[in-house]
């Protein structure tokens, strides 16, 4: 089996040698990276596995930020070109940790009939500005937020086989294609996410992506950045503040189970965790299943359109009166839109 990850990438000098050290040693075998006007370092640091011949890089100049389109390429690139069997897309800030066992022996347990896995974003939280290397100070994990507008939003990420033809919508949420059947109940991996790391990075990072969304017309800027850029616009020091656990909110977290301790990143870049992935607690597994129920299903697909046939049933009950359209027809359109079908008997 063959696992080639795709990557984006601007100005992320501080964390993205790590993530692809951190993927490599996991059990990724090469990576396609989209560069975009990066000016830090990260370029060279790309490059660096470049000359490795365990990357290939493509550079992207303009100011918009098209994510569906340049992902979507990689992706193809990945089935075409690299000789992948599954390909896992991500961000510079996203680590995938296999819930258990090793990142190959999760992808191999997969049925056949599927080509669509899921992981769900565990979030980390920002902590004061250090010298160190991010994996050594943000140890800290947040329950994620139900809020779409927060940066700790719920969310899920998903890898899939190989497919010449497949589509990646943005956000690397989900994959399209022909045979990509999402295996919908089961999330084998965490995504350790760390979304802010200083106050500078947190500011650099929400203008540019405001800038280069808004330059994309053909979606609307997602919510979590319209917020922190019109944050940033009006107050910088109020949203880092806002963000930003100092200790005394970090025993009270730790009290009341919003924040928890996790070294788990941090160990396995020093070099402390070696072989197989030990297997999480029941307290752990009890905790995910938390998140799971308590914020992401609320973002599911699925669980989103049921609500939007529930509200159309109940408009089409109070309008059926008041319509020339007979009342059995309004309820035939609407357990049509249930199961996904054509109208009919």
């Amino acid at each position: 089996m063959r696992v080639v990850m795709t990557l984006v990438a601007r100005d992320e000098a501080d964390i993205v040698g790590d993530q692809i050290r951190y993927h490599l040693d996991a059990g990724v075998d090469f990576v396609v990276a989209t560069d975009h006007r990066s000016t830090d370092g990260t370029t060279e640091i790309l490059r660096d596995y470049e000359r490795e011949g365990r990357l290939h890089l493509i550079r992207r100049g303009g100011e918009a930020f098209t994510q569906s389109e340049w992902v979507t390429e990689m992706a193809r690139l990945a089935a075409t070109e690299f000789g992948a069997d599954w390909v896992i897309n991500s961000d510079a800030d996203e680590f995938w940790w296999p819930r258990e066992g090793r990142l190959h022996d999760v992808l191999a347990a997969v049925p056949a009939r599927f080509g669509v896995i899921r992981g769900i974003w565990r979030q980390f939280a920002l902590r004061p500005d250090s010298d160190e290397p991010f994996y050594e100070s943000l140890l800290v994990r947040r329950a994620p937020d139900a809020d779409a507008r927060s940066p700790y939003h719920a969310q899920v990420k998903a890898a899939h086989r190989a497919a010449g033809r497949v589509l990646i919508p943005e956000g690397n949420h989900d994959a399209l294609g022909e045979r990509l059947i999402l295996m919908r109940e089961w999330y084998p991996f965490e995504v350790l996410h760390f979304p802010m790391r200083s106050r500078e990075q947190l500011e650099r990072k929400y203008r540019a992506a405001w800038a280069g969304h808004r330059l994309d017309e053909s979606l609307p800027v997602p919510r979590h950045i319209e917020a922190m850029a019109s944050g940033l616009r009006t107050s910088p020091r109020d949203v880092h503040e806002a963000f930003v656990v100092e200790d005394a909110a970090l025993a009270a977290g730790l009290s009341d189970g919003l924040l928890a301790i996790d070294t788990r990143l941090r160990d396995r870049l020093r070099g402390v965790e070696a072989g197989a992935q030990t297997r999480p607690s029941l307290a752990d597994d009890a905790a995910l299943a938390a998140e799971i129920d308590g914020a992401l299903l609320d973002n599911d697909a699925a669980h989103l359109l049921a609500a939007r046939v529930e509200a159309l049933e109940r408009r089409l009950a109070a309008v059926e009166t008041n319509t020339a359209v007979p009342g059995r027809s309004l309820r035939t359109l609407a357990r049509a839109v249930r199961r996904g079908g054509r109208a009919g008997p």
